[in-house]
């Protein structure tokens, strides 16, 4: 199977909730925010990499800026 993937600039605090489905520490906004991210998603998603080198820039979920990696989210290539 071939595979491709989006690469998205997300908060090093999405990190926990997009891997293990933890989302104890989030805000009920935040929790809002990442329900409507998942959602925009490919429903066909296999997984996720995620960055090693966090860098200040725009959080693409919350649209702040934040301490973010880039992560990369894999699905089969159409």
């Amino acid at each position: 199977m071939q595979v491709d993937y989006f690469t998205y600039t997300l908060a090093e605090h999405w990190v926990c909730a997009l891997e293990y489905g933890d989302a104890d520490n989030l805000s009920k906004t935040e929790e809002r925010q990442l329900s409507d991210f998942l959602e925009s998603l490919p429903g066909d998603a296999i997984g996720w990499e995620y960055g090693e080198a966090p860098r200040f820039a725009v959080d693409e979920i919350s649209g702040l800026h934040a301490q973010c990696v880039d992560c990369k989210l894999f699905f089969p290539k159409r």
